[in-house]
């Protein structure tokens, strides 16, 4: 059933209609679960709280990563998993995703050594030799291999050079930007007969004779509160999903323990030809070094969310003391570096599920609870997904539990691909449009006001125009179109300035 390319956010028509599935939750697994029905010929419903992706989707490093680590520990399920979903992305969306070469300076210790590094590598070319599988001939992905010092410090001039055996070269995928990849999930699941609503707060679940039979939610924007028909219910709110299940059935402990975790875009440039994996001298988790945009995207770093001042799980920050570990640590691993604390420009945060409470040990495996499997309503489901990389594989294993909870097998893919992609514009581009074509460059928001349920400023200029960092000067160029056009003003958005 193919439909508009846009996201029509109409609640009371789409109240008048019946759904297979209702999704809560309008970040990347949730958008992944409405696409998979969609394209199988369902008829999803998603609602969102706030807007599509604002929370921890919005806040990635941007890296899908192809599981090399999980070679290091022999988990090659994982590793399959991780290679066969980041190819999905590269053929699928070619222009949001680029290869993004990966550089870890090896020193010799444990597993980060060029020893170890030669036997995964092996691997890899292996297991992974259909990584390139279908992918245009320019997003091929090389194989990886280890460089000496002397190419290790041409890649990366600011190494740490006493003791440097050389280093370990791969190449993952880099998303131009997780938002915008959301959102291209979320207008391609409504081509296919989907909707998708924000600014949606799901208050109540709809039972009949111990089976979901929808959901109540209110318009944030009206107060209006309405009904929506559904046979099955999934819960995908990330950090709120806990509480959902509780409300709706039981404490589920197990489905979101919040972690946080927090990446720094820095406002300075460092030369280096690739993104760089840093391990402190003491040892521990390593953080990557990403050349974006004008500056070096930074992170990731993790904590347990109970130590931070603030306990707003949708506008989740770090404490100052928290960012300067994060740029002593990079700074004792390459101290040529010289990263300082005035040099951060924006902080991207958001919450993960972890282990246990009060730790900031990540999960390792996706929830996917049926409710009625543990004695709670039938058509509940719950999902607590870890990688955005796997989304996708993740959400068709939900479904695949869904058709069998209901006796039947997963329907087969109807659809023929994704819809056209938006070009994408950066600032510079936008800036050159706003001088040399000014009409042109209002119908282009216009535009994207009317096909991506923009609600607030905020929606247009961090989640749509594909700038996580914009100069006020391109911002204030948005605003005077944004204001500019007067229907829009009144009726699609709510003027909130970032």
């Amino acid at each position: 059933m193919a439909m508009a390319e846009m996201i029509a956010r109409e609640p009371a028509a789409a109240a008048g209609a019946r759904y297979d599935l209702a999704v809560i939750g309008g970040g990347i697994h949730g958008a992944a679960l409405a696409l998979e029905a969609a394209r199988r010929g369902l008829r999803p419903l998603l609602l969102e709280r706030g807007d599509f992706g604002e929370g921890t989707s919005a806040n990635s490093l941007g890296i899908l990563h192809g599981g090399l680590r999980y070679l290091q520990r022999l988990d090659l399920k994982r590793f399959r998993d991780s290679v066969g979903e980041r190819r999905w992305w590269f053929r699928h969306f070619p222009p949001l995703v680029d290869p993004l070469p990966c550089l870890m300076p090896l020193y010799g210790e444990g597993l980060r050594r060029p020893e170890a590094f030669r036997a995964a590598f092996l691997l890899d070319r292996w297991l992974a030799r259909d990584r390139n599988r279908g992918v245009p001939d320019d997003r091929h992905l090389p194989a990886g291999r280890l460089l000496d010092p002397a190419a290790t410090a041409e890649h990366f001039p600011a190494v740490e050079r006493d003791g440097l055996r050389g280093g370990a070269l791969w190449y993952d995928g880099a998303m131009a930007s997780p938002q915008r990849l959301l959102m291209e999930l979320l207008l391609w699941a409504t081509r296919c007969g989907g909707r998708a609503l924000n600014q949606m707060e799901v208050v109540d679940l709809l039972v009949s004779g111990g089976r979901v039979s929808g959901l109540v939610a209110i318009d944030r924007l009206t107060g209006d509160r309405l009904a929506f028909e559904a046979p099955v219910v999934v819960n995908c709110a990330g950090p709120a999903a806990r509480r959902l299940a509780a409300r709706f059935d039981r404490d589920i402990p197990a489905l979101f323990r919040p972690v946080l975790a927090f990446n720094l875009f820095l406002a300075c440039r460092r030369p280096m030809t690739a993104t760089v994996a840093l391990t402190p001298p003491s040892g521990g988790r390593s953080y990557f070094l990403r050349p974006w945009q004008d500056g070096l995207l930074v992170g990731t770093e993790y904590a347990p969310w109970n130590d931070l001042p603030s306990g707003d799980p949708r506008r989740p920050q770090p404490s100052e003391g928290q960012i300067t570990r994060l740029l002593t640590a990079i700074n004792r691993a390459a101290p040529a570096l010289r990263l300082r604390r005035d040099d951060v420009a924006r902080v991207f945060a958001g919450l993960l599920p972890g282990i246990r409470d009060g730790s900031e040990a990540l999960a390792t495996r996706d929830i996917l609870w049926d409710h009625a499997a543990h004695g709670g309503p039938a058509g509940l489901f719950s999902l607590s997904g870890i990688k955005f990389t796997t989304a996708r594989l993740t959400a068709e294993r939900l479904l695949r539990m869904i058709c069998r909870r209901q006796g039947r097998s997963l329907p087969p893919y109807r659809d023929e691909g994704p819809p056209a992609m938006r070009p994408r514009r950066s600032p510079a581009d936008f800036a050159r449009l706003v001088s040399e074509r000014p009409d042109a460059a209002a119908a282009y928001i216009e535009g994207i006001i009317r096909a991506e349920s923009v609600v607030h400023f905020e929606d247009l200029v961090l989640r749509r125009l594909d700038w996580p960092v914009a100069s006020p000067t391109d911002v204030a160029h948005v605003y005077h179109l944004y204001r500019s056009l007067t229907e829009h003003g009144r009726t699609l958005c709510r003027d909130r300035v970032v």
